[in-house]
């Protein structure tokens, strides 16, 4: 009898674990895309030395239109977010930063 009883907690507690575990990956596994409606996926990144002079608003510049499709200021967006900083932070000479590459 008390077998029994194991095994149908045993059942009680696995089947609803796994449909939590199956629903969570089924909402969490798909392609993201940015806040901004970014439409392509980002294919990796490029790390980049921060230059003496250099802005986000530059690099956004200088990238968006070699590694992306989208307006320098999605890029900008884009890169704050890859790099998790905002966009009102300076950067300074010699931090390197993660450009993202859409192409």
């Amino acid at each position: 009898m008390k077998r029994l009883l194991n095994s149908h907690y045993l059942l009680l507690v696995t089947v609803p674990t796994l449909l939590v575990a199956a629903c969570f990956f089924l909402l969490f596994s798909r392609p993201v895309s940015a806040d901004s409606g970014q439409t392509g996926v980002m294919k990796g990144y490029e790390t980049v030395l921060v230059r003496d002079g250099d802005t986000l608003s530059s690099l956004a510049c200088s990238y968006a239109p070699v590694k992306s499709h989208m307006s320098e200021k999605e890029y900008l967006e884009a890169v704050v977010s890859l790099n998790n900083i905002s966009s009102s932070e300076y950067i300074r000479a010699g931090e390197y930063l993660l450009m993202p590459n859409f192409c």
